[in-house]
This record gives C-alpha cells, sequence and structure tokens, in this order.
C-alpha cells in the first residue's frame, strides 16, 4: 500500500459529503485530528477507525486499499454511482440509511414475519422478509399473501424499504410496491448482543382489507443467510391464532405470554 492511500481514500468518501465539518460533527470526532487524516500527517486511532468506516458503510481494512482498487470496490462504487455529489439531503432522512451496512451486516438474511391482523379476527399473518446489502444500503423486500377464510379472495402484498440502525434499535421504512397505495415502518428491539434468532418490535401499517391504519407487535424469525425458499413461501399467509403451522416461539413472543 503507498502512503497516501488511506488519505486518497478517505478523501474520495468525504467528497460525497456537504462538508468535512458537518461529517465531523456527525461523527464526533476532532475537525483539525481529521484534517491531519485526509493529508496523510496521522492515522486514525482503531476507536476512530471504526467511527469512519461505519458513517461510510465500510470495513476498516478497506480503507487500506490501494486507491483505484478502493473507488472500484462494490462499498464504495454504489455511492459513487449516477451524480456523485448530489449531497442537499445529506443531512435529511436518506441519511439515516446511509452507513448502515457494518452495523446491520450481523442481521442480513431471511426472516419470517409474525404479527397480529385487524382484517381477520384471531388470525396471525406470517410473511417472508429478505435483508441484504445494495448500493451501499441495506435494503428489505417483504412478501404477503392471504386469503380470506370467507371467500377465498387473495390478497397479496409485495414491499420494498430500507433498513437503519439507529440508537440500538432497528428501523425498517417500506413502500407498498404493488398498490402503490402504502408506507408501513417497523421498528425492532435486538434483545442482547447474541439475541439475533428472534427479533421482536412493533409494526405500523394498514390492513389488507378495509387499508386502515393499524399497529401491532411483531415477530422476526431469523431463517439464515440461505434458506429454502419454497418451504419458507409455504409458511406465508393468515393463520388462526391457535395454529399448529404457527412457530410456536414466536406465537408465544407475540401473544405476550409466560416462558
Amino acid at each position: 500500500m503507498q502512503s497516501d492511500d488511506f488519505a486518497i481514500n478517505l478523501k474520495l468518501l468525504c467528497s460525497t459529503e456537504s462538508s468535512v465539518s458537518a461529517l465531523c460533527r456527525q461523527i464526533g470526532l476532532n475537525r483539525q485530528q481529521f484534517s491531519k487524516y485526509l493529508s496523510g500527517a496521522g492515522r486514525p486511532s482503531p476507536a476512530n477507525m471504526r467511527k469512519i468506516a461505519v458513517h461510510f458503510g465500510v470495513r476498516p481494512s478497506e480503507f487500506l486499499l490501494p486507491a483505484d482498487e478502493f473507488e472500484a470496490h462494490p462499498s464504495v462504487a454504489g455511492k459513487l454511482a449516477g451524480p456523485r455529489h448530489v449531497n442537499q439531503d445529506r443531512g435529511g432522512f436518506e441519511s439515516a440509511f446511509r452507513g448502515q451496512t457494518i452495523p446491520l451486516r450481523r442481521y442480513l438474511g431471511y426472516y419470517l414475519s409474525y404479527f397480529l391482523t385487524q382484517s381477520w379476527e384471531n388470525s396471525i399473518i406470517c410473511a417472508l422478509v429478505r435483508l441484504d446489502e445494495f448500493n451501499g444500503m441495506v435494503r428489505c423486500k417483504s412478501l404477503e399473501r392471504s386469503v380470506d377464510p370467507d371467500d377465498g379472495s387473495l390478497y397479496l402484498s409485495k414491499y420494498d424499504g430500507r433498513v437503519a440502525m439507529l440508537g440500538n434499535r432497528i428501523f425498517v421504512m417500506e413502500f407498498q410496491s404493488l398498490a402503490r397505495d402504502a408506507l408501513v415502518e417497523t421498528v425492532l428491539n435486538p434483545v442482547g448482543r447474541g439475541q439475533l434468532q428472534y427479533l421482536r418490535g412493533t409494526t405500523f401499517g394498514i390492513t389488507s382489507r378495509q387499508r386502515m391504519p393499524f399497529s401491532s407487535p411483531v415477530v422476526w424469525q431469523y431463517l439464515g443467510e440461505m434458506t429454502s425458499l419454497r418451504g419458507a413461501i409455504r409458511r406465508v399467509g393468515r393463520h388462526d391464532i391457535n395454529s399448529t403451522r404457527l412457530d410456536q416461539r414466536a406465537r408465544t413472543i407475540l401473544l405476550g405470554s409466560p416462558g
């Protein structure tokens, strides 16, 4: 590695920011010290390196790549694609979803999402969710499919969204991409550093049938980074609240029962 590659790589990512001063305020670094990093006169401590890496959504080791390899790396190229220096919204809504690939990397993969529905009495909806890394951010894709037990009507919903880790909570914002008539928010609260198998929280959306606003506790059951999609999709749908087809641990958490 050339001695100035780190400074070149850092300057490249800083060029996507509204200003270096604003960047330093966002990640809590001294502006004068940060200038030494940019000039090559100093290197950040491991703690400061992690702050910088988390903000930009790259691994600390990737900063040490030769400058030409760094610019072409997928973690970086996505940030530079299109109009490279469009930064007007850098401190606004979109900024919440940038720099999230590292803190959320352990959560990537497939989930079954269970929540109570007001469309049918005593029913739980099971949806399939996937979190993956794309274009420097973490995206969410969800599938819901329910059959009305009374008349056999099919209700199908697909969602596309973005994910952020803020204040040790996972925030998911999704757009109903078929009907294009709703936004859904889910807030998950990981319990303990090692907790991943079941993520619990609250979801806010609209009902499938009446399209009325509602909120519900939600449980995400982790299936892994790879899973049998055929088997997972068979579990997607509306279930009676006492159905044995439901994951019983997820059901217990969802209904707030002891155990």
